[in-house]
């Protein structure tokens, strides 16, 4: 059991260092970017992009330099098969729309008041 979790581990990692890598290239930064604007020395940098931020506080201070949150950084990370951000984005703003309908009262199939839903249709009482 503990070499799989060394395993998944790993491969956690590796996708977050991708993950990372994505970030950074997405927002048009080079290597020297970060090592100039954000104070990363150049090895530490590319030790995260290979292998993931070492520690919560890296995590805390990537996340601080794409101007995102770390659940955004780790969302869909650990699953099978990993996720890229585009779909992760994706997914977010199809909630965001979904919820908003429902909020002014869109499209969502909620029985109004005086109804009740049986089977597939409504019916007025």
């Amino acid at each position: 059991m503990t070499d799989e979790l060394d395993v998944d581990y790993q491969q956690f990692m590796k996708a977050l260092g991708a993950r990372i890598k994505q970030f950074r290239k997405e927002r048009g930064l080079s290597l020297r970017d970060m090592v100039v604007k954000h104070d990363y020395h150049d090895s530490q940098w590319r030790r995260f992009e290979r292998s993931g931020a070492g520690s919560l506080n890296s995590l805390l201070k990537i996340a601080k330099a794409f101007n995102t949150s770390v659940s955004i950084l780790l969302d869909g990370l650990g699953e099978h098969p990993t996720v890229s951000v585009a779909q992760i984005q994706k997914k977010q703003a199809a909630t965001k729309r979904i919820r908003s309908k429902t909020e002014i009262g869109g499209e969502a199939n909620i029985p109004q008041t005086g109804e009740t839903g049986s089977g597939s249709e409504t019916r007025r009482k």
